[in-house]
């Protein structure tokens, strides 16, 4: 592992993310890109104008620096603690930008928080970070939110559980297990998705198959299951288009 794409505002990113990513940038001596992806705010044209049509500009162009300052700030945080970090900074949507810089950079994995998908109308309409995990051409690892976990495990990957699906080979499990368990000296044990509620690894490693849209919305898609349920990381692989 060389390169770690690391989105800062696609949520706010929890205490037990970031510990996770100074973990694995630090055990893989790998670099961070830290993105940033700036939304242009858009006027209201329906409301009356006081000032100086201009003014809108100049706040808008204010924002961008104040953007760009930020970004600045938690890339020198981040080398201050010792990690190798350049920043990237980006306009337009937010969702568009981590792919395509994902598609740029072909980092070896791409990390980002995810909420837990609770009810009907979220499996309906999905979320932000799933939208990027189905379309970006790389890994993907998703630190679940625990800001009310109560009695949150230690950040490790002692053990691995790697879920087997149909048209999974014995190659295929080892060329996606192998850059944790040979990093982090985890115990990895391979589980049926049925196996998934008994299982308490460090982390669940699996291959996206697409189970098409009543699969993601009745809950029967294995992967979906563990990013709605699971209290650990998740680490999604996709086909190969």
């Amino acid at each position: 592992m060389k390169t770690i794409l690391f989105p800062t505002d696609l949520f706010d990113q929890s205490s037990t993310t970031l510990s996770y990513l100074h973990l694995m940038a630090r055990v893989w001596q790998a670099r961070v890109i830290l993105l940033h992806v700036y939304q242009p705010v858009i006027a209201d044209t329906s409301l009356p104008t006081f000032a100086d049509p201009g003014m809108g500009s100049l706040a808008t162009l204010d924002l961008e620096t104040i953007s760009q300052k930020h970004l600045n700030t938690l890339v020198e945080k981040f080398r201050s603690e010792g990690l190798d970090v350049v920043g990237e900074w980006r306009v337009g949507d937010v969702e568009d930008s981590i792919i395509d810089a994902a598609r740029e950079f072909s980092p070896d994995i791409l990390i980002t928080q995810r909420s837990a998908v609770a009810t009907f109308f979220d499996r309906l309409v999905g979320s932000a970070a799933d939208d990027v995990a189905r379309q970006a051409p790389c890994p993907v690892l998703f630190i679940p939110d625990d800001e009310t976990e109560a009695g949150r495990p230690s950040v490790a990957f002692r053990s691995v559980a790697y879920v087997l699906q149909p048209t999974i080979t014995q190659s295929m499990v080892t060329e996606q297990t192998s850059a944790i368990i040979d990093a982090f000296d985890a115990h990895l044990t391979v589980i049926t998705p049925e196996q998934i509620e008994e299982n308490k690894p460090d982390l669940f490693i699996i291959q996206r198959r697409e189970t098409g849209f009543l699969g993601g919305l009745m809950g029967t898609d294995p992967t979906e299951k563990l990013l709605s349920s699971s209290q650990v990381p998740v680490l999604v692989y996709h086909a190969a288009e």
